[in-house]
């Protein structure tokens, strides 16, 4: 269209498919109340010329809203709490208020999350996760929204990302079990289908067993939600297997945890009968007992990181740019060497 405006508007639409204002407004907020074919009109419009309504209040004269959106998959897991205290402090101290939000693992959740966002045109957004629909990067683009991705590193250059690497982390924690000379390693992590971080902590499990050619055991591998009774329960089912475990890598903490005190209610000894490593490494994990062992991600120092980079962003049209931030292994009491490891057969 010869008269398609630099940005579109609701007024704009409505014009293009020969309706009132309010006719669009009742079809992107309340479409069961607009005829089925006006309707269909008005949203091949919309979907075509990827408009988003402007939520702001009409009285804002100022394009700024000071407001950052932050999209998590869950607020169960204290690790996030700690990500975003560190997002909410630098963002206050640049005046900005941080808008946080739970897409409880669902694409479709966070699909109209980020488009509420938008809609709220906020000054930038951090995503957790770089994997889900192209088109929400391509509406994040249009409407010159800064983003950036957390707990993932993007293997898509024109994706930013502020993070670290999944693979490189997990890697080194099946290593070192395999250094410590254990070769039936058990794996309970995130649901590889929903989770792009569970998926790459995955691959690298799988990747350090071939290349020390121990046998990938799919029965050793069980996907589980970041919850500590399933995760004890899924824990059961490997230690008791007649083949059992002498090591369990657990890419999460909540299910190392689970695991943990599923093998003391089964009198299996932590770490003389087997070990446990986790990923995140909460404050729980320092004062259980034994100590667990665990991968120290940093949190706190990814979210300083993405408010910066977003602050920047938003005040100095400053590109983000990606950055990969190490991990540490955690050594304490849960992990030992496989020589005197010998886990019970049920």
């Amino acid at each position: 269209m010869k008269d398609r405006p630099k940005s579109v508007t609701i007024r704009w639409l409505a014009r293009q498919a020969g309706v009132s204002v309010a006719t669009i407004s009742r079809t992107l907020r309340h479409p069961d109340t607009v005829a089925p074919q006006t309707r269909e009109r008005i949203l091949k419009l919309v979907n075509r010329h990827q408009f988003v309504p402007d939520g702001r209040a009409a009285t804002f004269s100022s394009k700024r809203t000071g407001l950052v959106g932050l999209v998590v998959p869950t607020i169960s897991n204290s690790i996030y709490a700690e990500f975003t205290e560190a997002i909410q402090s630098r963002l206050q101290a640049a005046g900005l208020s941080l808008l946080i939000a739970n897409a409880n693992y669902s694409a479709e959740i966070e699909d109209g999350i980020i488009r509420k966002l938008i809609e709220s045109r906020v000054e930038g957004v951090i995503l957790t996760g770089y994997k889900r629909d192209a088109a929400l990067y391509k509406l994040l683009r249009h409407y010159q929204i800064p983003f950036v991705v957390t707990w993932a590193t993007s293997p898509n250059k024109s994706i930013p990302s502020i993070s670290f690497d999944n693979y490189a982390a997990a890697t080194d924690a099946v290593e070192l079990l395999i250094k410590l000379g254990h070769r039936r390693i058990g794996l309970i992590c995130g649901v590889t289908a929903v989770n792009d971080r569970a998926a790459q902590r995955l691959d690298a499990y799988r990747a350090a067993l071939l290349r020390h050619k121990i046998r990938f055991d799919p029965e050793l591998v069980s996907e589980q939600p970041f919850e500590i009774e399933v995760s004890a329960e899924a824990a059961t089912r490997l230690v008791t297997r007649k083949e059992a475990p002498t090591a369990l890598f657990c890419a999460n903490d909540i299910q190392a945890l689970g695991a943990l005190f599923a093998c003391q209610r089964l009198n299996i000894r932590v770490p003389e009968d087997i070990s446990i490593l986790g990923f995140d490494d909460l404050p729980i994990t320092r004062v259980v007992n034994p100590p667990l062992s665990s991968v120290h991600v940093p949190a706190k120092r990814m979210g300083h990181a993405a408010a910066d980079a977003l602050i920047a962003a938003a005040r100095n049209s400053t590109p983000v740019a990606s950055q990969t931030i190490g991990t540490e292994l955690m050594m304490r009491g849960s992990t030992k060497s496989a020589a005197s490891a010998r886990a019970k057969v049920r």
